[in-house]
């Protein structure tokens, strides 16, 4: 057993945003935790060290690049990133552990402190500093604008406008980016998502902006652009493949994104474990309990996107052999979060050394 897993039951008695806090404190010390094992993924020109990543939401603002550089990682997915400064949903509690799940709940509700700071951080870390580390910039509508749409029509317009302008700020620094619109914490947000205008309205015109950018800087590999997907289509309804496929089939017809991220947190999980969630605001769980569910949609989405789509699994990864079960169905990477706070920051090293082993 590690030290890490010997300080968990310590670590459980804080509050969660605060050992949230805390983490990133201690990851800017100077301290390697692992060499980044060597399992080098290329696809379509971009490289990553090895296939294991951080998922969004545990580097918010891209604080503590170097320290998850130094955790081994091949990747690391920066935000939710929005256009101006957000304290998210203001309410309590806003996250915490389901212990003997291996779960985490959260309604933060996309809490930013918007692009410039973000900006700014990832500008601190040069490229020669990541040591081949990619960085995914994961971008979404700001909460407090899209609540001011009068429709649904207003909302993708909001969703456009705001997402280029993301797209411009963090171009430099991004070698991928990753659209949020399947976050449970933000209001009428998932319904975007699903909206058979979303491609023209605000897909095609996002990679479009993206495409004129590795034009004007000269890039030489085209800077991808993923779509993070929920859990389940509705609530309380995981995707059938009929379902996926009619969000899926006109985002590929339309040639307007790169591949996918599967998936996010899940409101329906948040229903059969903790029966007494708000109903207004149920917030998502993550962790072991969604791992059947996100390997099962990662299977499908799979089938139905072909191997020319770039795929991310994440979603309860919290052992090494986990990493490799959405490998093999179907995931080129994976991403961790809630594995951490359980296994500690060494999994992140401990899954990418048993993926290259399986391969």
């Amino acid at each position: 057993m590690d030290a890490y897993r010997l300080l968990f039951p310590l670590i459980r008695l804080l509050p969660s945003e605060f050992a949230h806090r805390l983490a990133l404190a201690a990851l800017r010390l100077p301290v390697r935790v692992a060499a980044p094992p060597s399992d080098a993924y290329t696809w379509q020109g971009l490289t990553f060290r090895n296939r294991v990543g951080v998922a969004a939401g545990f580097d918010k603002n891209a604080e503590c690049i170097p320290g998850i550089e130094r955790l081994g990682a091949g990747f690391v997915e920066v935000g939710t990133v929005l256009v101006s400064p957000w304290a998210g949903n203001q309410v309590s509690p806003r996250m915490s552990r389901l212990v003997p799940q291996r779960a985490l709940w959260n309604r933060l509700g996309f809490t930013s402190l918007g692009v410039e700071r973000v900006k700014h951080n990832l500008a601190a870390t040069p490229r020669a500093a990541r040591r081949g580390m990619v960085i995914a910039c994961n971008i979404g509508p700001h909460p407090g604008n899209l609540k001011q749409a009068p429709d649904r029509a207003a909302a993708l317009l909001v969703a456009r406008e705001e997402m280029m302008h993301l797209a411009g700020e963090l171009h430099a620094a991004a070698d991928l980016f990753v659209v949020n619109l399947s976050s449970p914490n933000t209001q009428g947000l998932r319904s975007l998502l699903q909206s058979p205008d979303i491609s023209e309205a605000v897909l095609r015109p996002l990679r479009d902006r993206i495409r004129e950018l590795d034009r004007q800087s000269n890039r030489k590999v085209p800077t991808p652009v993923l779509v993070k997907l929920p859990p389940e289509v509705q609530e309380r309804n995981p995707w059938t493949e009929d379902m996926l496929r009619a969000v899926l089939l006109p985002m590929l017809a339309a040639d307007v994104c790169d591949g996918f991220v599967a998936t996010n947190t899940s409101v329906r999980l948040t229903f059969e474990h903790m029966p007494h969630a708000d109903l207004n605001l149920p917030g998502g769980i993550s962790g072991g309990p969604l791992r059947p569910e996100a390997l099962r949609l990662v299977a499908m989405v799979r089938s139905i996107i072909g191997d020319q789509k770039l795929l991310i699994g994440c979603g309860g990864i919290v052992e090494p052999e986990h990493a490799v079960e959405f490998i093999q169905a179907g995931a080129d990477l994976v991403e961790i979060y809630s594995g951490m706070v359980y296994s500690g920051p060494g999994l992140i090293a401990r899954c990418a050394v048993t993926a290259a082993k399986r391969q």
